[in-house]
């Protein structure tokens, strides 16, 4: 039974991971890519809170939890030196772990206010993208993009960010960087005018 969890532990998400490069690779690239075929790209709930980068949101909570509730109320022998050290310790530990989560949950959130509610369609024969709102729809083709700012926290192991995008009429809207589909809009239109803004923690205001 402990051989069989551990396998499961291990390796079903290691084989998840795989599929889903997998699947995403035969997705982007040659004749079954956006650029050739049509597609229509939405952000569920679920494929956002599943990303790779949220386990660390999960587990600095989980963690952060632990060490307060084990600084507070956990038991440590009497022979232990120090005692009020290794609390204080696990104390600070617990703090820095909840404030890191903390922080990262509310930048998943506010992005996600936003990103529920787009919906990205390639139009490859016209080469145009069709990108939806809740209040409006754009259908755009090459020129449409002025420029894109990309506002972002230069941190590739926990990448977070977004990108405002300035149309020729002097619109413009809001693209988190975990929109499904988001990469297309690049891929479609080359050489937009792109400037890199880096904040720590990208709220969209």
């Amino acid at each position: 039974m402990d051989t069989l969890l551990v396998f499961l532990i291990v390796f079903v998400p290691f084989g998840w991971c795989m599929w889903s490069l997998l699947r995403f690779t035969r997705d982007t690239i040659g004749t079954n890519s956006p650029m050739k075929v049509s597609r229509l790209y939405e952000t569920t709930a679920w494929w956002y809170c599943t990303r790779i980068e949220n386990i660390f949101v999960f587990y600095a909570l989980l963690v952060g939890v632990f060490l307060y509730k084990s600084s507070l109320f956990g038991y440590i022998s009497y022979t232990v030196d120090y005692q009020i050290l290794i609390r204080v310790s696990m104390f600070l530990a617990s703090l820095f772990l909840l404030g890191a989560g903390l922080l990262m949950l509310a930048v998943k959130l506010n992005h996600w206010a936003y990103i529920k509610d787009i919906t990205i369609e390639t139009f490859p024969e016209l080469h145009q993208l069709e990108i939806a709102f809740k209040d409006v729809v754009l259908r755009l083709s090459d020129g449409d993009i002025q420029k894109l700012v990309v506002y972002h926290n230069d941190n590739p192991k926990m990448p977070l960010g977004y990108a405002k995008c300035y149309l020729t009429n002097g619109d413009h809207f809001v693209i988190p960087g975990r929109t499904r589909g988001e990469w297309v809009i690049v891929e479609y239109f080359k050489n937009i005018p792109t400037e890199s803004v880096v904040r720590r923690f990208p709220f969209i205001r």
